[in-house]
């Protein structure tokens, strides 16, 4: 067997980020950077916070290594034109991050979103979200690679509600919620890795990485101390996540190193789910 040299090196794989302006997007990004992709296409409906992104990259790494494109996913014949445009350009690795965390999907607006209250629109927006966009994008980039035979890793990021529901004691006397579509959904994205990794299969693995509580600071949720130190009381490593503790994660699956690996999930969570 042929050994491969620096199996974790990213150097001159190219690669495919959704949602890069997001809160984990961010980090993303930089990670696979510094991993050595040669090409990262990143893309986002956040048009300033894009190009901001890209601005401080290319500051870092260098003109041209970075390509941002603004894309609203709800958009599925343009997110079909921009995906297939990218396809050709032999993508090595893919990553569905992208995820709609505002009222649409019922997030934010106790009112509206809260189990008692959600919609149809608001369950229907985050199928959307959730598993179509990666859906998508998967079946596209699967496709290509599968005709052309050129192997491709692909990355879903799901979340510890994949596995279990947000348990009321939480948020009691918060006045936040999560809402009820995000977990179902979300644990339908881990059967979705199963079933494209069964069939676009041998030149394509799709693995599922699902994070743990990791506040977003910029939300108001997460400067409560009441509710944050109810999230470390409840995480066996008694302290919240940070996106850095899914970026080596990130690159091991989009890596050689992950070979023979395929249809699996990683859950980073600090042992939330086990108790």
């Amino acid at each position: 067997m042929t050994k491969i040299k620096d199996p974790f090196s990213l150097k001159n794989k190219k690669a495919v980020l959704t949602g890069a302006a997001g809160f984990f997007g961010v980090y993303f990004t930089e990670s696979l950077l510094q991993g050595g992709v040669s090409k990262l296409y990143v893309s986002d409906k956040n048009e300033v916070g894009l190009k901001n992104l890209q601005k401080k990259m290319e500051k870092k790494y260098g003109k041209g290594r970075i390509i941002a494109e603004v894309l609203d996913q709800y958009d599925i014949e343009l997110s079909k034109k921009y995906f297939e445009k990218i396809a050709k350009m032999k993508i090595n690795i893919l990553i569905n991050n992208a995820f709609d965390f505002t009222d649409n999907t019922g997030f934010y607006d106790k009112e509206k979103g809260i189990v008692y209250k959600t919609t149809y629109e608001h369950l229907k927006k985050t199928f959307d979200a959730a598993l179509y966009w990666p859906f998508q994008a998967t079946q596209i980039f699967g496709n290509f690679a599968k005709k052309s035979k050129k192997k491709l890793s692909v990355i879903n990021i799901g979340s510890m509600y994949s596995f279990v529901a947000p348990n009321p004691l939480l948020y009691e006397g918060t006045g936040y919620f999560n809402p009820p579509g995000y977990s179902m959904m979300k644990a339908g994205l881990l059967n979705q890795t199963r079933y494209m990794s069964a069939w676009y299969a041998p030149y394509v693995r799709v693995n599922a990485l699902c994070p743990g509580a990791i506040p977003n600071y910029h939300k108001s949720q997460n400067k409560d101390t009441v509710f944050t130190e109810r999230l470390t009381e409840r995480t066996l490593l008694k302290r919240l996540g940070h996106p850095n503790d899914l970026t080596g994660t990130l690159v091991f699956l989009a890596s050689n190193a992950s070979d023979y690996i395929t249809g699996q999930t990683v859950i980073i969570d600090g042992g939330w789910i086990i108790t």
